[in-house]
């Protein structure tokens, strides 16, 4: 016997193995789903559902959960919490012995649905925060010439990366129509010939400027900072980015993209472009990937983020000789870090095949 995993007061009805061979899922009779850590031989976590699985399976990627339960039709999905959390460490896991109770969800909607929704939403948040209370103090120190991984959701950067793919999938079939009808809310004038005549707009009293101007110097003057700009800017002054990769951390791909995409310089406007904030908040958000690269925090997040961010703002860049100046500065930052990972993979690589090809 190598492992023995005990949990289950009734008859096992199916088990499932991960992808990858870590994990084991069990059902049981007893109404229990766990799922079994097989190379520290302990329970990861474990709940507990009014009607018995009888069958269930795991998809390759560990995201999905299929399952089927005794006298019911209906094939049950489950998410895992893990693929779409930022908690990957191990004691963020279940000591073992909690068993969260959930209810399956009903076909046919009811009065009661919500209260039955709310209670269950209660019982796994008060199940999570059993789980953070017995976590263990997390190591934060870096190991030196290695680079440290963000810990988010594979999907959450990912998206960030494909993003125009999503974009182009989710875009409407049919596009909008135009009114078949004039708003009724258009200013107009009477007139004798029955024709609809709308009012002009009317200048304001001693404003002699030109129409260009104005607009040019009201969006150069009345942008308001958004907290994306803030941050960046004071995390600049500081010389620490901590804050502003947490930021950026939380918000969604599109949400990102939408916050780069406001720094976009669309016109040819040259004049005193240095002193634009759309100008300077590029000029930081290069100095921000040359400090986390050189870094190594947060690796792969800042590879994809610098990637959508060169995308939107590399023709800019290419305009300008001060940001040709950073953005050398770097792809040297770039290639540097990369030569040091490569010669550790290489590495990596040759140990593994000599071990591999010995003979015992």
């Amino acid at each position: 016997m190598v492992r023995k995993f005990e949990g289950h007061t009734d008859r096992i009805t199916d088990l499932c193995f991960s992808e990858d061979g870590k994990w084991l899922l069990s059902s049981s009779m007893d109404g229990t789903l766990r799922i079994w850590d097989v190379i520290l031989a302990r329970q990861i976590d474990a709940v507990h559902v009014e009607v018995s699985v009888t069958a269930l399976s795991l998809s390759p990627n560990m995201d999905v959960l299929a399952t089927t339960h005794v006298d019911q039709n209906g094939v049950y999905l489950w998410v895992n919490q893990s693929m779409f959390s930022g908690a990957s460490r191990i004691d963020a896991y279940a000591s073992g012995k909690e068993v969260v109770n959930i209810k399956l969800p009903s076909l046919i909607a009811v009065e009661g649905s919500n209260a039955e929704n709310e209670d269950t939403d209660k019982s796994i948040v008060k199940h999570s925060v059993s789980k953070e209370a017995s976590t263990f103090p997390a190591f934060s120190q870096q190991i030196p010439d290695l680079v440290t991984l963000s810990l988010l959701p594979k999907s959450q950067w990912q998206s960030l990366i494909n993003l125009d793919i999503i974009k182009v999938r989710n875009k409407p079939i049919e596009p909008p129509k135009k009114p078949e009808k004039t708003p009724f809310f258009l200013p107009s004038i009477p007139s004798l010939s029955g024709e609809i005549l709308f009012k002009p707009s009317e200048p304001v009293d001693g404003d002699d400027s030109k129409p260009d101007e104005t607009e040019s110097h009201r969006r150069k003057l009345d942008i308001p900072p958004t907290q994306f700009f803030e941050l960046l800017q004071s995390s600049s002054e500081m010389k620490n980015f901590s804050a502003f990769t947490e930021y950026i951390k939380g918000l969604s791909p599109s949400n990102l993209d939408m916050e780069l995409r406001m720094f976009q310089i669309i016109d040819d406007y040259q004049e005193e472009l240095e002193t634009r904030p759309e100008f300077i908040s590029i000029e930081l958000l290069l100095d921000y990937f040359i400090h986390e690269i050189s870094s190594r925090n947060n690796f792969e997040f800042v590879q994809a983020v610098m990637r959508l961010f060169l995308k939107i703002h590399g023709e800019t860049i290419r305009c300008n000789l001060k940001l040709q100046d950073k953005a050398r500065k770097l792809l040297e930052t770039q290639c540097s870090v990369w030569q040091g990972v490569d010669k550790l993979f290489q590495s990596a690589r040759c140990m593994v095949t000599f071990l591999s090809n010995s003979q015992y």
